[in-house]
């Protein structure tokens, strides 16, 4: 039934015609003139949003990038318990449909130091960013830089096994920027079952500016770590003091950087974990940000990154992240994973990589372990 319809038995004789005839004539002027500002705000809307997002040096990877990859098989299941009288009478029916790895976006980060003219672009932080909009967690995890694993064989070349740090540069070294990308993200899928959907490299340049346009970061220091800054004159200008102390830019990069302060056991996972810290610090603070200082930080920061992210891919992730920011649970991991229910899974150990009498420290770890644990995260596997 039409809407117009519902009303017909209401409706009052035509007076004049003249006039109705006027009043349609001005409601179809206002009408019209309404949908004009209407589309100009829309249109204008995604101009400026795609100018924004243009900002960006955004790339493409190949469609075929996973050609090179092995084979990813899923881990062995369970056989699902019978399901008896007693559970059948108190099962739940719900609508929703299972998780499935739709609803997970992973994201690899990569921090470089690189500057122009530099011949090398080793990748000082790597950190997969897996995004579930189903349950509105997100999971941070630090790959390891000397993680012991099998590069992919890559436009041709044969590579070997040695530490995760080597993967990007060598990409890099082979194909540019998308050489990077595309080994790493290949590296990952093999040894680890991760897939990427997006990749995203910051340089540390752009890290400084982001922070200090939020008014700097609080994070709790140790007297260790309050030592290790304090002996930094380059970065820190001020002294700190062990507790909680407020860090700019400059001095928060020295704090992500920390190789080794007083009584870290394991420098690149105490490394690591300082830099999810402050992942979390980061990301507590952006989300109570107005939409004016958002727009003010994506504006200092977008030009400074190179991404895979087209415009609506982020769009799309926004649409579908914004209703979860106020309730997002955050977790993180290294990789190779570093947990209880996986002992002896991960451990260090001393290698000459090189067959050149000088031995690495390395970390090895139980591929088949992590991959069940990590693509229980990052691709639904398992979980329902």
């Amino acid at each position: 039934m039409r809407y117009q319809g519902r009303f017909e038995g209401q409706k009052r004789p035509k007076k004049s015609g003249k006039r109705m005839s006027n009043g349609l004539k001005i409601f179809l002027i206002v009408l019209a003139v309404l949908l004009v500002l209407i589309a100009a705000v829309a249109i204008w809307g995604i101009s400026y949003y795609n100018k924004m997002m243009n900002k960006m040096n955004i790339i493409t990877l190949p469609e075929d990038t996973y050609v090179y990859t092995e084979e990813t098989t899923a881990p062995a299941q369970e056989e699902p318990a019978e399901v008896t009288e007693a559970t059948e009478a108190t099962t739940v029916e719900t609508t929703r449909p299972p998780m499935t790895a739709d609803d997970i976006v992973n994201i690899l980060v990569v921090g470089q130091a690189y500057r122009e003219g530099e011949e090398s672009r080793l990748a000082d932080t790597n950190i997969v960013v897996s995004i579930n909009t189903y349950t509105g967690k997100v999971t941070l995890f630090s790959v390891l830089r000397d993680t012991y694993l099998k590069l992919p064989d890559y436009m041709g070349k044969t590579c070997g096994k040695t530490k995760y740090n080597f993967c990007y540069n060598l990409g890099y070294s082979w194909n540019g920027i998308v050489g990077a990308m595309e080994m790493s993200n290949i590296c990952l899928k093999d040894n680890f079952g991760i897939e990427i959907d997006y990749d995203i490299e910051i340089n540390f340049d752009s890290f400084i500016k982001v922070i200090d346009y939020l008014g700097g970061v609080d994070i709790a220091l140790t007297e260790a770590e309050a030592k290790y800054l304090n002996d930094d004159d380059v970065w820190v200008k001020y002294d700190v003091e062990p507790g909680m102390q407020h860090l700019d830019g400059m001095a928060a990069l020295c704090y992500a950087r920390m190789r080794k302060a007083e009584g870290d056991s394991d420098s690149d996972i105490k490394r690591t974990a300082r830099q999810r810290q402050l992942i979390e610090v980061l990301l507590n603070k952006v989300r109570n940000l107005s939409l004016s200082e958002l727009e003010g930080v994506a504006d200092t920061l977008l030009p400074l990154i190179t991404t895979t992210m087209k415009p609506g891919d982020i769009a799309s992730l926004l649409v579908k992240v914004a209703p979860l920011i106020s309730k997002l649970e955050i977790e993180s991991h290294t990789i190779p994973i570093e947990n209880e229910s996986l002992e002896g899974s991960r451990w260090g150990d001393l290698i000459d990589i090189y067959e050149d009498g000088i031995m690495d420290s390395v970390i090895l770890f139980d591929m088949g372990k992590n991959k069940q644990f990590i693509r229980a995260i990052t691709e639904a596997e398992g979980v329902n």
